[in-house]
Formats: structure tokens, sequence, C-alpha cells
């Protein structure tokens, strides 16, 4: 058995497609099927069931699941004991929410680029609740959330920054001549909001629900942008980080509308997995996010770790 056929083994089970998981790994799919075909004859268990075109993990395959990403990892630990050499290389693989790889995380990828150019970043967006799962799966080596993930005791955060939101509408909406927005406000009107049950848009729907606040339909997205331009449009009104709208209400694009209750903030924080070798390279990116943090580059924020 090779660490090398249990990696793919974890590209499979996690994309549940054998063509995905060799694009993926730069491999043929004869290979990924040589890879598993050899892990079940070592193992004499079946680890995927193919119905059709479909793969799905069978009950041992689950079993599987965490001992391999807890060796993979091992494996990962063992090499970087012995490289001898100042210059980081290999490759970092970053889970990022949209709004903080759009409009937070750029400036401090191009230093850590700068800084450290022969290590390969890889970003994939998601949403904050994806994120836990991808650390546990090593899908990604860490992620910038703006959930609180402080119950999952397998993973560690730090705190980074926390932020405003802003209610914003299109000029001409009937909000707009509003001169304050409160949660009654709302009742019968169109929200557009991020895909996912947790952080901000979360905190909204608690705060309507327990106001008794009957609003129109709901409709979510899983592009920022997408719910901006739809705004603009006039299609409904949107709850959005500040980063994310500043420039548009600058423009005169989109209106901010002056929210009286109680304020809904996030907060931005970057998630290890507590069992995850802190490579050098990784290391190299959590100085830099600190550094930039303790200099006062980022938005105002007070670190913690838990």
């Amino acid at each position: 058995m090779y660490v090398k056929h249990l990696q793919t083994f974890l590209s499979v089970a996690r994309l549940l497609n054998f063509s995905a998981a060799a694009q993926a790994l730069n491999y043929s799919q004869s290979t990924v099927s040589e890879h598993i075909h050899i892990l079940e004859e070592d193992l004499g268990a079946i680890l995927f069931e193919r119905l059709g075109k479909k793969v799905f993990l069978t009950g041992k395959g689950q079993k599987l699941l965490p001992l391999a990403e807890s060796l993979v990892r091992d494996a990962e630990a063992i090499k970087g004991l012995f490289k001898e050499t100042d210059v980081l290389s290999g490759c970092l693989n970053i889970g990022a929410s949209e709004s903080l790889c759009a409009f937070w995380l750029p400036p401090l990828l191009k230093e850590y680029r700068l800084n450290h150019p022969k290590v390969h970043l890889n970003i994939k967006t998601g949403t904050c609740t994806d994120f836990p799962l991808w650390l546990q799966q090593n899908i990604i080596d860490v992620a910038f959330s703006l959930n609180n993930n402080s119950v999952q005791q397998q993973l560690r955060q730090i705190h980074l920054f926390r932020g405003e939101t802003l209610f914003i509408a299109s000029p001409d909406h009937e909000l707009a001549a509003n001169p304050v927005l409160t949660p009654l406000s709302l009742a019968g009107h169109t929200l557009l909001l991020p895909d996912g049950n947790s952080g901000y848009p979360l905190d909204l729907k608690t705060l309507l629900a327990r106001e008794g606040v009957k609003t129109g339909t709901i409709m979510e997205f899983g592009s920022l942008e997408a719910i901006k331009h739809c705004v603009k449009s006039g299609l409904g009104i949107s709850l959005l980080p500040k980063i994310v709208v500043e420039e548009d209400i600058k423009r005169g694009e989109l209106i901010n509308l002056n929210w009286t209750d109680t304020p809904i903030e996030i907060q931005a924080l970057m998630l290890f997995h507590r069992e995850k070798w802190l490579s050098p390279a990784l290391a190299a990116l959590e100085k830099i996010i600190l550094a930039s943090l303790a200099a006062g580059d980022s938005p105002p924020a007070k670190t913690r770790h838990s």
C-alpha cells in the first residue's frame, strides 16, 4: 500500500467521480482506477460502488476515510522534516469565502507570492459551512471563513477582525426614501442573500424570526456579484459586508439603508485542522496574515486564538 494510493482514494472520495479525480491529480483515468483496484486488493474490501455513471463510498470506504486522511497528513509531515532548504516550495490549498477572497485576501496573497514564489497557491471558494468538512478531508490546508466554528473541537481558529454589514438597495427602491430601516421595514420585501445557513445571513434570519417579521421571498445566491447586480436592477434589497459594497455605494449604484437596530457584524476567521501538520509554507502564510493585522493594514481587528 502506497501513500499515493491513499491520496487517490481521498480524491475520489471527495469528488465521487473518477474522471474529476484524475484531472485534479494530473493522472490518467486508468491510473486512478488502477490505484483504487490495488488498494481494494490489498485491503480485501470494496471501497466504492459504481452505479451507472455515479460513484458512492461503501461502508468500508467510509471507515477508511479518517484513517487515510491521518496517514496522508503524517506522510506530508515526514517529508517536511527532511527538506533542507530555506526556499519554501510545494502547494498550499486555501479555502475562502467569496467576500474575503475577492475583497480582503488579494493584497496578502500578493505579498506571500512575492516572498515565496516557489509555493503554488490553489484558491477554492465556498460557503462557510463547507470549510470544516474540507479541512477534515484534507481538501484544503487552511480556510478563511465568516462563521464561528469554536464548538468544533477538531478545528483551531484565529479571529482576524470584525466588520460591518450594510443593508443595500437600488437608488430608486421604495425603501430608499425611508429615513431609517428597522426589522419591521423589511416586512413583505424581497431579500437577496448569500446561500448557506450560517454567519450574517443566519443572524438576519434569526433576528427577523425573533421579531415576528415576515418578509417576501428570500432569494439565495452563490455569487455576491450576482446579488449586487440584482439589487441594482431593483429585484430586492440585501445585507452584505461593507467591504463588498462600499465602492458601489461611492459610485452611486447602490445606497446604504440606515439600519437602526442591533448591528449585524461579520467576523473573519482563519481556520486550521488541529491535526494538520503546520508546514513551513502554511506557517509563513499565518505569519504574514497576523503581521498584517498587527500593523493595521487590514480591517480593525482584535486577534485571538481558540
